[in-house]
Parts: structure tokens; C-alpha cells; sequence
């Protein structure tokens, strides 16, 4: 079994979401294209909009469909890119602002 190496400042589990993430945008974004570049009739069977060639409007592409998928597709690359580069504040900077007393409530 291998094993997920990261970086000291970003946990295994994120490092695993981005990655899912990643592969998620990659296939939606193909799907995208294929709604762009194909007609129904050549669509693969398993897509939602494939029509078979003898139907009404099999030569029809479905650009609102491939548009969405491209949207998603950038959608879920943000949400890659932003597991791996998000970078919560430590616990210990986060307590020392709360115990730390304010200038104002000095006076």
C-alpha cells in the first residue's frame, strides 16, 4: 500500500481531497468538451443527452450542457487549488490574541 507523503504545514487528508478534487474537474471537463464537440447520436451511452442516431434531433450538440460542465470543471479546480493553499492559523497565534488584553481596555 503506498503511502501519502506531505509537506509539514498540510495534512495527508487534504493533500488526498485536492487530488480527488483535481480528478473530479479533469472528467467534467472532458465531458464538457464532448457536449461541445459531439452530436447526441455520438455521444457515449452512459452521458445524459445521448440520443440514438434514428431519434428526432440526434445531430443536435448541447452547448448550455457543455457550458455547465466547463463551469463545474473550474469550479472544482478552484476547490483543488484552494485545499492545497488554504493555511488555517495555528491555535497557539488564535489564543494568544484572546488572552492578550487591548489597549483600549486598559484605560
Amino acid at each position: 500500500m503506498a503511502s501519502v507523503s506531505s509537506s509539514p504545514g498540510r495534512p495527508a487528508a487534504r493533500v488526498v481531497t485536492a487530488v480527488i478534487l483535481a480528478l473530479i474537474a479533469i472528467v467534467v471537463v472532458i465531458v464538457g468538451v464532448l457536449y461541445l464537440a459531439e452530436p447526441s447520436k455520438s455521444l457515449p451511452s452512459m452521458i445524459p443527452g445521448h440520443l440514438a442516431a434514428t431519434a428526432v434531433g440526434s445531430g443536435k450538440n448541447h452547448p448550455l450542457r457543455g457550458a455547465g460542465c466547463l463551469v463545474l470543471g473550474v469550479i472544482f479546480f478552484a476547490a483543488a487549488w484552494f485545499a492545497l493553499s488554504f493555511q488555517p492559523k495555528s491555535a497557539a497565534s488564535a489564543a494568544s490574541r484572546i488572552c492578550r488584553p487591548s489597549a483600549s481596555s486598559r484605560a
